[in-house]
């Protein structure tokens, strides 16, 4: 079975809307597909017939011992208020970091980012992205890599560090809303090996019931550690490609069969 709990459509950083992110995968015989944009679940404003079954959900920003840790709720339900409460606080959070961001551009003519990038791109979701590509576009900036390693990486002027809900907020809010947290991506933080397991013990603590075993294409070495992980902490297994545009990387949809030896998250939806 092929299956995605995890990609992006243009409601955040991704680039294709959601009725295209849904056609792509009926070409890719996806089965199984949830929507897990940033901190919003404006994708699921519109209902899309599709022989896919659709799960509700949603990817979330937060903290933990000062590291950023995202957080995938599935199966959620999109009209809760604990959940919606949440989902309002991070897009304020993501606004008030862009403004920020524009206002220390100013200092490179950058003028009126802000309200240029919003007017261009006619959406909420703002990110240290869009201000690349107008440093780009303004000629400031030849592209998106020396964008960033001048102006918005690690360390420099566009660095802004976001204020998130606490980890176990986010699965709370997840849990009310009849959702199932899962950590998303758990090598990305490159946490140290004891580092990763206090993150875990702490996340299953929270409520936390899911591990993303499979993100995208991953080194076999790497799928098998998460999977003796996965087995040791008794997580049920997700898998996503973490997809956010067309390219030759990341590829829509994920083999069920990754997984084949350990209990699937999505057996109950």
């Amino acid at each position: 079975m092929i299956v995605d709990f995890h990609c992006h459509s243009d409601c955040s950083d991704g680039q294709l809307s959601p009725v295209e992110l849904i056609k792509r995968a009926e070409q890719r015989n996806i089965q199984m597909l949830s929507i897990t944009d940033h901190d919003t679940l404006d994708a699921y404003q519109q209902k899309i017939k599709t022989p896919i079954k659709i799960i509700t959900g949603i990817e979330f920003s937060s903290q933990w011992n000062k590291v950023g840790i995202h957080v995938v709720g599935l199966n959620v339900d999109a009209k809760s208020k604990q959940l919606q409460q949440v989902v309002v606080a991070q897009k304020l959070q993501r606004l008030k970091r862009a403004e920020i961001i524009a206002k220390r551009l100013e200092k490179l003519g950058l003028k009126d980012a802000l309200k240029t990038i919003q007017e261009s791109q006619k959406k909420q979701f703002i990110g240290r992205p869009d201000f690349a590509q107008l440093l780009v576009n303004q000629g400031i900036c030849t592209d998106f890599n020396q964008a960033f390693k001048k102006y918005l990486g690690a360390g420099k002027i566009g660095d802004v560090k976001n204020q998130w809900k606490k980890l176990d907020e986010v699965i709370c809010a997840i849990t009310q809303a009849g959702g199932v947290a899962v950590l998303a991506h758990p090598l990305y933080y490159q946490l140290t090996n004891s580092k990763l397991r206090r993150l875990l013990t702490d996340f299953k603590k929270a409520g936390g019931v899911g591990l993303e075993v499979v993100n995208g294409y991953q080194n076999p070495d790497k799928t098998g550690y998460l999977s003796k992980l996965c087995q040791e902490f008794e997580f049920k297994a997700s898998i996503g490609s973490d997809f956010h545009s067309p390219n030759q990387w990341k590829k829509l949809g994920c083999d069920s069969r990754l997984i084949a030896e350990l209990n699937p998250v999505w057996a109950e939806f």
